[in-house]
C-alpha cells in the first residue's frame, strides 16, 4: 500500500509541477493572448482540480500516467476534444428539438411574426 501512495504522491507532484509550468508560460503572454486562451485555461484548471482532488486512481492508471513527462497536458488535451464534441451535441440537440422556446425570450421582431401566424 505504501508503494501505491508513493506513486500517487509522485503523480500529484508531477501534475502540480506541470500546472506551475503551464501557468508560468501563460503569464508570459500578452493580455489578448491570455484572453484568447480562456477556454484552454479553464479546461486545464478543471483537469488539475479533478486529477488532484477527485479522481480515484488504480495503480495501473498511476503507472501509465507516470510514463509521461506531462500527464496534465495529456488529459487536458483529451478533455478539450471531448468538451468540443459535447458542445457540438448540445447545439445540435437545441436546434433539432427547438424545445427551449418557452424558456428564452425571442427578439421582438421574431415574437411579432410568430403571433401573427
Amino acid at each position: 500500500m505504501d508503494r501505491m501512495l508513493d506513486k500517487q504522491e509522485k503523480l500529484m507532484r508531477r501534475i502540480e509541477r506541470n500546472f506551475a509550468d503551464y501557468k508560468a508560460s501563460v503569464l508570459k503572454l500578452d493580455k489578448q493572448s491570455i484572453f484568447d486562451k480562456a477556454a484552454e485555461i479553464a479546461a486545464v484548471k478543471r483537469v488539475v482540480h479533478y486529477m488532484t482532488n477527485i479522481h480515484g486512481y488504480y495503480e495501473r492508471d498511476i503507472d501509465y500516467l507516470l510514463k509521461f513527462q506531462n500527464p496534465l497536458k495529456l488529459v487536458a488535451d483529451r478533455y478539450q476534444v471531448n468538451t468540443r464534441a459535447y458542445l457540438h451535441d448540445v447545439v445540435a440537440r437545441v436546434c433539432d428539438t427547438q424545445d427551449m422556446t418557452g424558456e428564452y425570450p425571442f427578439r421582438p421582431a421574431i415574437r411579432e411574426k410568430e403571433l401573427v401566424r
